[in-house]
């Protein structure tokens, strides 16, 4: 049975975060596609070119914070799974992803360790679950 390819954005404003974000995503698993976005106006440009499965977002962008940019990902598309990724506290993103339909967050530091674990990036990928 062949593997299902997933489509990843990781949207960024951070270049070295979102590089080394995504070379250990693709150094992980050939099946997975990523595409990066370092603003949230970007990030919408690639929501309708590349139709992801899974965006990782950063909330604090200048731009176009990832609040707002959340809000525009679900009107492109429902069912795309978006997580929160940021450098801020547990307690700032909790309040975060409670005032949005966000599915799910991570600290950075929290996610480059759950990147060291590849069923555990699988188990968010198939089931749409992520540390609540």
């Amino acid at each position: 049975m062949a593997k299902k390819s997933y489509k990843i954005l990781i949207v960024d404003d951070d270049k070295a975060f979102s590089t080394m974000i995504a070379a250990m995503l693709t150094s992980m698993d050939s099946h997975l596609w990523i595409e990066v976005a370092r603003s949230g106006k970007e990030c919408l440009q690639k929501m309708k070119s590349f139709s992801p499965k899974l965006v990782l977002l950063d909330i604090g962008m200048h731009d176009m914070n990832g609040l707002v940019t959340l809000r525009f990902i679900k009107s492109i598309n429902k069912t795309v799974l978006v997580f929160f990724l940021s450098g801020h506290s547990i307690e700032y993103i909790k309040d975060a992803v409670g005032m949005v339909q966000a599915d799910g967050y991570y600290t950075k530091t929290q996610f480059v360790d759950i990147l060291k674990n590849k069923e555990s990036l699988e188990d968010v990928l198939n089931e749409g679950k992520m540390h609540r």
